[in-house]
Order: C-alpha cells, then structure tokens, then sequence
C-alpha cells in the first residue's frame, strides 16, 4: 500500500510539474490569451515569477531612469507581462541608444543591455553644431563644444553627411595624416578642403582626392612635410601641387590664439 501512495505521489508530482511547465509555455508563446485574467496574473506572482528587479546595463548618457519608464507593460504586473518588443521600440527612439536588447532573467528579473551611440563628429551648419555618429546619424545638438567633444572631426558643407563614407575613404589611406585633420568641408558639393591640426590647409582635387591625399602622405612620412611653416597645400590641379607658407603675421596670430 505504502509503494503504491509513493507511486502516485510521484506520478502526481510529475503531473504538477509538467503542467506547470505547460502553462509557462502557454503564457511565454500566448501571452495576450492568458495574462489577461486577474487570476492567472496573482498565479504566476505566487509561483515567484513577480518583477521584483530591472537591470539596466551599458548606460552612461542615457539616465537609467528615462530607460525603465519606457517600458510597456500589458494589462498585469508580473514578470511575463513586460512586452519585450514594444519596449525596445520605445528604448531605441532615444538617438543615444544604438540598440537595446532586453530578457527575462527567472525568476523575479529583467535585464536591458544598452549600446549607446559613440560621437565620432561635430557637424557645424549656418548656427547649429550636432553630434553625429559614425555613419552621419544626427545624435544630439549642441549649443558649445565641450572638452568630451573637442577632439572630434569637424564637418561641414551641403550634403556633407551623405560623404562620410567617401570622406572615411580617403582617411584610410594614411592615419599617420587623417588623426591629425581636425576639420572637412565639402566644397560646392564636389571636394574637399582639409585642415590640418598645425593649421594647414589642404586642398583637395575633386578627381581622384585619394591619390591627392597619398602623396600627401608619403611626403609626411619621408619628411615630416606637415610643418608649422606651411599654410595651405593646393592640390586641385593634375601633377601639380602649389604649397602657400605662412608670413610673420600669420604665425603671429596662431601664436596669440
């Protein structure tokens, strides 16, 4: 007798077990179905599976607090009511947030990883100055230039956003010169006009710019070409390269500045 109450008691055990696992399946896969009911909402917080935590990770200008208001939740409280999807939606709108990934973590927690948008320039136009991303994503205006963001490449010029790649092109070729370029304009909509961090000027052709760009590179290398003394390099026309020095005065006010 006591073998066969071992048996069902065991058998039943497996049965709750097995139900329990089916319900959570039921409400993981259906959850507009069943989190509905007052009931099955109180059930699955009894069973321990109430939001009790949300961890949020990877956020540094985006304030934690901004990020765990824009989750959505459905018409309940507990863990599996969370809408996972509406709530990255509604996360990833903030220009700061390049993605968001959020998951369960059982049984009482939630989990938010955040990749935030990194700065990789300042876009200056008629009387505005935005952070942009690196592939030209407005981020956030600014009003000044802070130290966080003074080392960024400047850009400017019609439609300069739309030649980033073209502009990243050309950087490739020597980083030896490109670290050192502190400002881009596109020029007209057809070139580009570089400037130096010794305040040099470099003119770039609007045919084959990287070419122009390589020997400039190659004289920076052998010589240490890029030297206070230049003031701008003129490389627009074919086989031809016209280099403008500073004269006293202009050195004069670099040195005021």
């Amino acid at each position: 007798m006591r073998k066969i109450y071992t048996i069902l008691e065991n058998n039943f055990k497996k049965i709750l077990f097995i139900s329990f696992l089916l319900l959570v399946s039921a409400i993981l896969f259906f959850p507009d179905n069943f989190l509905q009911f007052s009931k099955v909402n109180k059930l699955i917080k009894d069973l321990g599976f109430e939001l009790n935590h949300i961890q949020v990770v990877g956020s540094k200008r985006v304030p934690k607090e901004e990020i765990i208001k824009k989750i959505v939740f459905k018409d309940c409280d507990n863990l599996f009511c969370i809408n996972l999807k509406q709530s990255k939606n509604e996360i990833e709108k903030d220009n700061w947030v390049r993605s968001a990934k959020l998951k369960y973590s059982l049984p009482s927690k939630l989990s938010v990883v955040i990749e935030e948008e990194e700065p990789t320039f300042l876009l200056k136009e008629t009387e505005n100055i935005a952070l942009l991303n690196f592939e030209g994503k407005k981020i956030q205006d600014i009003e000044i230039i802070s130290n966080d963001y003074k080392n960024l490449l400047v850009l400017s010029g019609d439609g300069v956003k739309n030649q980033i790649i073209n502009l990243l092109d050309i950087f490739s070729i020597s980083t030896l010169v490109s670290e050192n370029i502190k400002e881009a304009t596109f020029v007209s909509s057809r070139r580009w006009s570089l400037k130096h961090s010794s305040n040099i000027i470099i003119e770039l052709p609007e045919d084959n710019p990287s070419e122009a760009f390589y020997k400039i590179a190659e004289l920076e290398k052998k010589y240490g070409f890029l030297n206070e003394r230049l003031k701008k390099i003129d490389l627009r026309i074919s086989d031809r390269m016209i280099i403008q020095l500073k004269n006293e005065k202009d050195l004069l006010n670099e040195n005021d500045v």
